[in-house]
């Protein structure tokens, strides 16, 4: 009963897909919205549990359950960031979707399976459960983002995100492949036990280019360059609703994954003394994705486009963030994430909700186009809705007092202060990144306020539930600036909790047989000592088995 209660973040989101499901094929035809309030409960409560589980943790029993989840601070947290995103994405969807032409409720049962796989991934710390997780949070998104039936664009953006997405799971478990191989396990905490056991008997390019194979898979997921290609198209044409949960609650999947997979491996052996570790490979990453962002987000005139290259400039700040790690309290020479990584990905994710929250509420009538010039006068037209983009956008810039300034001051901060000699110029450099940045973020601001439309306005949809929405975004991004002391503690905490097995103690040895008492020697034809010698030097037949006397024959 205990491993219940403590996997019942994940049970609960399960169920309330099960519940909308049925409840869709009971509703019959008309509108679905109340389904999108079903959904946000379902969210709701096992948010809850989460925190519940967070402050009094609930230990696994069952070996099954306790070999292959790791309920601790580092999951839920990111559970946390998740149920958030989902929750805010459904309320989005309630009056969104039936102005697009979706009229069904299967949107709101998908988008439930797709978090209980991003749960499910968070806290995986087997290569066997993660890999079900990331499929189970991926097929529901391949669908939600063709499921605009009016859009070209929707179907061109799910066909390129399933092909895509089938490539990086490929990747995946290929190098799950390799460390099987390497290591005879799959769990992150055995492979690295075992890893250190063996020591000069492991085969290193087997677990260098597993390695290497799941920075490539979990790249495509955080939508880093050069492995960004989908964002863009994807972005635009998937639903907006959709796009807003797959930027915000997927990338902060993907991240934690990354984040535990490679710290937690990167403590190997086989990695000490390379010319190119796994560190390299994220600052590579991370300078790419920042550069190769920043520039393209310049010259968009979309802005679901420009806020897609956004989210690849700010996957390369975060891989500088998972790059410069810091000490293990209390275990000296162990290194874990550093504490700026969670709470950047919670103000990021609520950010990037709000931003494009606005751009659902103004898709009526199958408006898909989001140019910038559709958008002018926003602010004059819909104030409310003009201050939620205002306030979502200039904390993506990283501009205070909002959470993005604080996250992204913090996060270049502790960058610093974990690698003092080498990450000045990376830092640097990203600084003078978040001012070009800055350049298409303000051009948002001054259409939606400083210029008027040229031909005949957006209008707005009339949304409860997504006023709701928009409304926890703008306070949640005013909290995380004004007054983040809780949430700098939960970062810390969860960013301690990164690492698995910080022991990384060799694997019991298996004790040897005791002795025992020689066997008796075969008898009659299995001998193998008489069908040795049988075997004569230079015979020319094989050896027979030896022939029992024949009986006398028996007297008539």
């Amino acid at each position: 009963m205990s491993d219940l209660l403590a996997i019942s973040p994940l049970i609960v989101c399960a169920v309330t897909g099960l519940l909308v499901m049925a409840l869709d094929l009971l509703a019959g035809e008309g509108r679905k919205g109340f389904l999108a309030w079903v959904t946000m409960g379902g969210f709701a409560v096992a948010g809850v549990l989460a925190y519940l589980l967070w402050r009094t943790p609930v230990a696994l029993t069952h070996p099954f359950f306790s070999g292959v989840f790791a309920l601790d601070p580092h999951g839920w947290f990111f559970a946390e960031v998740v149920l958030l995103s989902g929750g805010l994405a459904a309320l989005l969807a309630a009056d969104h979707n039936p102005e697009q032409g979706i009229q069904g409720g299967e949107t709101y049962s998908l988008l439930a399976f797709s978090v209980t796989g991003a749960i499910l991934l968070v806290v995986a710390t087997d290569l066997i459960t993660l890999f079900l997780g990331l499929e189970i949070m991926s097929l529901s998104l391949y669908v939600l983002a063709a499921s605009k039936p009016t859009s070209a664009f929707s179907a061109e953006a799910g066909m390129k995100y399933f092909l895509l997405g089938g490539v990086a799971s490929a990747f995946l478990l290929m190098g799950a492949a390799f460390l099987y191989g390497a290591t005879g396990h799959l769990g992150l905490a055995d492979i690295v036990r075992v890893l250190a056991a063996k020591g000069a008997d492991t085969d290193p390019l087997l677990v260098q280019g597993a390695v290497v194979l799941l920075v490539v898979a979990l790249g495509f997921k955080v939508a880093a360059a050069p492995f960004h290609f989908w964002t863009p198209d994807v972005y635009e044409g998937a639903p907006t609703p959709i796009t807003a949960f797959m930027a915000g609650a997927v990338k902060a999947a993907a991240f934690a994954v990354l984040a535990r997979v490679l710290l937690t491996l990167s403590r190997a052996p086989v990695f000490t003394g390379l010319d190119v570790t796994p560190g390299d490979l994220l600052l590579g990453l991370s300078v790419l994705s920042m550069i190769f962002g920043n520039v393209m987000g310049v010259v968009q005139t979309n802005v679901k486009r420009i806020l897609a290259y956004s989210s690849i400039a700010h996957a390369g700040y975060i891989l500088l963030g998972v790059w410069a790690t810091q000490n293990l309290e209390g275990t000296p020479g162990v290194q874990t994430l550093n504490d700026a990584v969670p709470f950047y990905l919670l103000a990021y994710a609520v950010a990037t909700v709000g931003a494009f929250g606005v751009l659902a509420l103004l898709g009526r009538a199958g408006e898909e186009d989001m140019s910038l010039d559709r958008i002018a006068g926003l602010g004059r037209r819909h104030p409310a809705l003009g201050v939620a983009l205002l306030v979502s956008v200039l904390s993506l810039a990283g501009l205070p007092p909002l959470g993005g300034f604080l996250a992204k001051f913090n996060l270049f901060r502790q960058v610093l202060t974990a690698n003092p000699g080498t990450s000045l110029p990376w830092v640097v450099l990203a600084v003078l990144l978040s001012v070009v940045a800055l350049y298409y973020y303000l051009r948002i601001i001054l259409y939606a306020f400083f210029r008027e439309p040229e031909g005949e306005p957006v209008p707005a949809i009339a949304s409860r539930a997504g006023g709701i929405a928009l409304a926890v975004t703008v306070i949640l991004t005013l909290a995380l600036g004004v007054a983040p002391g809780v949430f700098l503690d939960a970062s810390h905490t969860a960013a301690q909790a990164t690492v698995l097995a910080a022991d990384a103690r060799p694997a019991p040895a298996v004790p040897a047989p005791a002795a025992s008492a020689p066997a008796p020697r075969p008898r009659g034809d299995a001998d193998p000592a008489r069908m040795l010698r049988s075997f004569q030097t230079g015979s020319r037949r094989m050896p027979v088995p030896a022939e029992r006397p024949a009986p006398p024959p028996s007297r008539p």
